[in-house]
């Protein structure tokens, strides 16, 4: 192998990019470690220190590119003269799976006596040394009292017992079920009664018995010995508490039998973990109200189904939601669960100026009332929680823009206060779900105004054709009695009544279209042409009858006459009219045609733009073809002009669009015409 092998494995500290996928996550799990650790190769060569060793020892972090070697920063205790078998290459003196004291150089020269395990690294051929410092002193024996620890039986210089008592985790050192040592962090970790008998110490864990874990590694068949173990658990340190621990058991490979415990104290991890899963589920809570928020087409349904989920989701008991009014001083009740009725009855309606509502709306507080022995509520508070028959309430700003849209209250009957979890989610709750609210709030505003102009709108219609219709009344009686020019302006007068009457007409029309549903039903199509073709008793018309039933609604009379009365009016004068059709599998397509003097192509591209009007050339009919256009496309169908003759505009204009064929069903449930 050559000399740089190894170290290419790894490249200069905290530069990730080319490290082999398997020991990446190892790595990683290394760069972030609390306890100094060094990788190093065959050669001896460091190739990487993680953050724990340059603070530690203040080395800068572009010492390694010089790739030091391991002697040069850790200075082995034991004498490896007086044991031939660690005479010779690096690996032999830092053998993996083995404990060695040592000091540590730091940059400024100074010897740390520390306890290095060395440890091959999964699936590499570099090995780390992981570092426990000891304090800077000469790493003789420290003295110990015996009620702190006990010292180890006989002397075994292999065993660097002094650097477990700056060790900050409990270790023991077991040969043969027995205690050979436990340093002072072990004494107040599992207890003083722990070690009141000679061989193994009492130990309770919770998911686990120690002494079947010790048989575990004893009874490992093999030469070598037993790999490390690693367990989480948890000690028993009374009836009512236990800690949270880590456990690694290391059999010690010097040919003994002495197997190292260590216990690590993982409350703090275990704590973080149970918050990290609280957060999720947070989280996971405020999806499912999001969702709910929009699964819902109307304001009420939505608050109403929000409420319900927090209630459910969180366990509450009671709960209702006030939304602002538009003036912002009263709010109003929306949605309510749980609620006595005599309490919706008198808070209905809630002036926000009122304590505790102010706190709320203008101050945009959440408002815990907590109902403890020593901290009872005040009278208004009290007298609430009477009224909602609970022993706790809150009250949650329901914020979007920084604006107080609404409220969200929750109570309980069962639990005088609110814990830190519920607080933190409902405020994440009234953050979140306000802007969701205030365009729900927006939606039915807009809703509402739309109905007004949609009133308003209908009015006007029909003041406005009331008034069209003695107009044209008057007209017509005023062209029988007055003389010819008085007869010409009369004729204007009436023509320019029908054509106000045809816009009212298209308006209609296109209110109708906007605000109907768009449910199909089979319609008779012979019979609905037929009916429209009779409005007209002075045109020509064809009709070849089709024999379908299509998918469409009411309106779609409105096409046919819309394209009768175009061709009609700009046909000129005898104008000839075929109406056809040609049936394919779904579908049938359906020709208008006329023989009038037909568009240009530009013009027909033109045709079914809303208000195109022509002045010299027949062309659109402002609103008529346009609605038209609409209708079709709403039965799902396309439409489109063309020649009657191809290639020949000058010979007539067809007009060809596509309508749906209706399933096959019996003639009543046809509508006829």
């Amino acid at each position: 192998m050559s000399n740089n092998s190894a170290e290419n494995e790894l490249p200069p500290p905290f530069q990730t990019e080319h490290i082999e996928s398997d020991i990446h996550d190892y790595y990683e799990y290394m760069r972030y470690s609390e306890i100094p650790v060094l990788f190093f190769g065959e050669t001896g060569s460091v190739i990487f220190a993680n953050k724990a060793f340059h603070r530690k020892y203040r080395y800068p972090e572009d010492f390694m590119a010089a790739s030091p070697d391991i002697t040069e920063i850790i200075d082995i205790c034991d004498n490896q003269e007086e044991n031939p078998d660690t005479a010779g290459g690096i690996c032999d003196v830092f053998r993996p799976g083995t404990f060695v004291r040592a000091r540590v150089i730091d940059s400024e020269g100074i010897a740390v006596p520390s306890l290095v395990s060395v440890s091959d690294i999964p699936d590499s051929r570099l090995v780390a040394a992981t570092i426990y410092p000891g304090p800077p002193v000469s790493p003789s024996l420290v003295i110990l009292h015996d009620e702190e620890t006990v010292h180890p039986v006989g002397d075994d210089g292999r065993i660097p017992f002094e650097l477990f008592e700056s060790y900050p985790h409990a270790v023991i050192v077991l040969y043969d079920m027995v205690c050979r040592y436990h340093n002072a962090e072990a004494h107040k970790l599992l207890g003083k009664n722990a070690f009141l008998k000679d061989g193994l110490p009492k130990i309770r864990l919770v998911h686990n018995d120690f002494s079947e874990l010790l048989d575990a590694m004893k009874s490992h068949a093999g030469s070598s010995p037993p790999d490390p173990r690693m367990i989480e658990d948890q000690i028993r340190t009374s009836r009512t508490r236990s800690i949270d621990v880590e456990i690694l058991l290391v059999p010690l490979r010097d040919n003994s039998r002495n197997l190292l415990v260590v216990f690590r104290d993982i409350t703090r991890k275990k704590n973080a973990e149970s918050e990290l899963l609280k957060r999720n589920n947070q989280l996971l809570m405020m999806n499912d109200v999001m969702k709910v928020a929009n699964s819902v087409d109307t304001l009420d349904e939505m608050l109403e189904e929000i409420l319900q989920t927090v209630i459910r989701e969180m366990k509450f008991d009671l709960g209702w939601i006030y939304l602002r009014d538009t003036d912002a001083k009263w709010a109003t009740i929306v949605a309510s669960s749980g609620v006595p009725e005599q309490f919706i009855e008198t808070r209905m309606r809630q002036n926000v100026l009122d304590y505790p509502f102010n706190l709320v709306f203008f101050a945009m507080q959440q408002h815990y009332v907590d109902n403890l022995p020593n901290h009872p509520p005040g009278p208004i508070d009290s007298k609430v929680l009477e009224e909602i028959d609970a022993l706790s309430y809150a009250g949650i700003p329901l914020i979007s823009d920084s604006v107080v849209v609404g409220a969200l209250y929750v109570g309980r009957r069962s639990h005088y206060s609110f814990s830190t979890f519920e607080k933190k989610t409902l405020e994440m709750i009234g953050n979140e779900i306000g802007s969701t609210i205030l365009r729900g709030i927006l939606q039915d505003r807009l809703e509402d105004a739309y109905s007004d102009a949609s009133l308003y709108l209908d009015i006007m219609l029909h003041d406005i054709k009331n008034a069209n219709a003695a107009i044209l009344g008057y007209s017509r009686r005023l062209m029988g009695h007055t003389r010819e020019e008085g007869s010409r302006y009369a004729t204007k007068v009436q023509w320019h009544t029908l054509h106000i009457t045809d816009i009212l007409n298209n308006v209609t029309t296109i209110r109708r279209i906007t605000d109907e549903s768009t449910e199909m039903t089979p319609i008779n199509l012979d019979a609905l042409i037929n009916a429209e073709i009779s409005q007209y008793p002075e045109g020509e018309i064809s009709f070849m009858r089709t024999g379908c039933t299509v998918l469409a609604d009411g309106l779609l009379s409105v096409v046919f006459m819309n394209l009768i009365r175009n061709s009609i009016k700009y046909g000129g004068p005898g104008v000839r009219i075929w109406i056809s059709s040609e049936e394919t599998d779904h579908e049938v397509t359906v020709s208008v045609e006329d023989d009038g003097p037909g568009l240009s192509d530009d013009k027909k591209m033109q045709l079914f733009s809303l208000f195109q009007e022509s002045t010299t050339e027949r062309g659109g009919r402002g609103l008529g073809l346009h609605i038209t256009r609409l209708l079709i496309r709403r039965y799902g169908g396309k439409i489109s002009p063309g020649d009657r003759m191809p290639g020949r505009p000058d010979k007539g204009l067809s007009i060809r669009f596509t309508l749906r064929l209706a399933e096959e069903m019996e003639d009543d449930a046809e509508i006829s015409f």
